[in-house]
């Protein structure tokens, strides 16, 4: 595929190329209207002796290039047919051989026996090298020329005389045509070359730039899944694929704009749902105690221990909401550091062993080697508190059973966590990472939970650069898989050599 670059370099080498086509062309003409002018019967007479010196300049050119490339001179013979046979002699001799005569005999030899009685040729025939003779007295001119070819002497004579009634008037109305017929065939082939050129130059940048134009207004009128369609490989190339990588991700961020917008409808609807449920509770409770309906002190001690619960259930919905915005903020409010996954893991469940046991958990967990992360210490606490309290408050049973299990492999980290609960419909899975989303669609069991809880599992671990999975267990069950990248020791090396 021709690039831009190629086609102004190609147009730049035909235009180079140009001056020496029109000269070929110039040149071929001139030789192609002699051609034709000797091949139909017109002759050249000698006027002056400019004219008589462009003759022998070109009768002397054909004449030795054909003895220098040992060719026969009847090749050009047509050169000196030219000129008028009556009016013009041509001889060309070597070594007293006789190789080549055209024209009037009879006055050509009265010409060279003046040339031997003025001397010429015996002046000619003295040089050890090349020599030339020339008179041009008119109506008269006589040319000898000696040159030595092959270390053998060659000599070229040429006699003209002018008739006073006779012109060359025919060949001059030839020339004048011929060169009116070179001139507009230049001006032609010159305007026809700068017109081919410039469509060929213009036509391949203002096809791109229509295609881009086209894009752009497709954009301004809101058509964001508009794609460009450019089949070269050339300079406009990587401008059309990124247009069209471009639009493509304003497309993204148009739909995940408007995702977030009805997701943030969505999330204040759910909190101001979730808020008002306990807050009607404490309320009514609060009124009960005013009014004296809780006339006992068992009855009072009652009411005050619903409007607790109410409490805590705003209490931790609030703290969720702060840990769901502050991850929200980045790693700037949540640093990362070199954490130990399973120690951190288990030393916490550890700490909580026994407030879990008394809810009804029990744990299992297997971490037979140190799996380093990059992570938040208050992010993964929260992960594993998030899912423990998810499994505990969703049980069916009086116990709920909970495996851990903390590896790596194929250079990732592995935290899995199971337990034997009800578990999740399938149709369910892959809204569980949802903020508040629940399986129960009774909104008002806000005891059960806010619905952030997996939802803050699922933010933090991707702040931590990894990913989460959920998954049924069987036969029933919930189970969580994790995936974060180990730590990077020769980036750390680096950085802290770097220090």
């Amino acid at each position: 595929m021709m690039t831009i670059r190629k086609s102004l370099i190609v147009s730049h080498i035909v235009v180079c190329i140009l001056p020496f086509l029109m000269t070929f062309f110039v040149l071929a003409s001139a030789f192609g209207g002699l051609y034709l002018y000797a091949a139909s019967g017109n002759h050249v007479i000698a006027e002056s002796g400019f004219q008589f010196n462009v003759m022998t300049q070109i009768l002397r050119t054909a004449v030795f290039h054909s003895l220098r490339h040992h060719e026969s001179l009847s090749r050009y013979a047509w050169v000196m047919e030219i000129t008028d046979p009556v009016a013009t002699y041509v001889a060309v001799e070597r070594e007293g051989t006789l190789l080549y005569s055209y024209g009037n005999e009879k006055k050509g030899r009265k010409d060279l026996d003046m040339l031997r009685k003025e001397g010429a040729l015996d002046r000619l025939d003295g040089r050890d090298g090349n020599g030339i003779y020339s008179v041009t007295d008119e109506p008269d001119y006589r040319f000898a020329e000696k040159e030595i070819i092959g270390d053998r002497p060659c000599y070229l004579y040429i006699m003209a005389h002018h008739p006073e009634a006779r012109t060359d008037s025919a060949i001059e109305k030839a020339v004048r045509a011929v060169i009116r017929f070179i001139l507009a065939v230049l001006f032609a082939f010159i305007l026809g070359t700068s017109y081919f050129l410039s469509r060929f130059i213009i036509g391949r940048i203002l096809m791109p730039l229509k295609e881009l134009e086209r894009g752009a207004e497709e954009v301004r009128k809101g058509n964001l899944a508009v794609q460009l369609d450019y089949d070269r490989n050339d300079e406009f190339t990587p401008a059309i694929e990124t247009f069209n990588v471009m639009a493509w991700r304003l497309k993204q961020s148009l739909e995940e704009k408007e995702q977030d917008e009805e997701r943030r409808k969505e999330l204040i609807a759910s909190i101001s749902h979730d808020i008002r449920t306990p807050l009607t509770s404490i309320k009514a409770y609060v009124e009960g105690l005013l009014d004296h309906v809780a006339s006992t002190p068992a009855m009072q001690e009652r009411y005050l221990q619903v409007i607790r619960r109410k409490a805590d259930v705003l209490e931790r919905l609030v703290e969720q909401l702060l840990l769901l915005t502050k991850m929200d903020i980045g790693e700037k409010a949540l640093p990362t550091e070199s954490l130990d996954l399973s120690r951190v893991v288990s030393q916490f469940v550890e700490e909580n062993r026994l407030n879990w046991g008394r809810n009804g958990a029990d744990f299992h967990i297997e971490a037979k080697e140190a799996v380093k992360v990059e992570g938040n210490l208050l992010l993964l606490e929260r992960v594993v508190e998030n899912l423990v309290s998810n499994s505990i408050r969703y049980k069916t049973e009086e116990r709920v059973h909970i495996d851990i299990e903390i590896k790596k492999k194929d250079g990732r980290a592995f935290l899995s966590l199971s337990d034997d609960g009800p578990g999740v419909p399938e149709e369910a899975l892959g809204r569980l990472k949802e903020a508040f989303f629940r399986t129960d669609k009774a909104r008002s069991r806000t005891d059960k939970g806010s619905g952030l809880g997996l939802s803050i599992v699922a933010r933090a671990v991707h702040l931590m650069k990894g990913r989460v999975a959920f998954s049924s267990r069987r036969p029933h069950g919930l189970k969580v898989d994790i995936v974060l990248p180990l730590e990077d020791i020769h980036e750390k090396t680096d950085t802290d050599c770097g220090r």
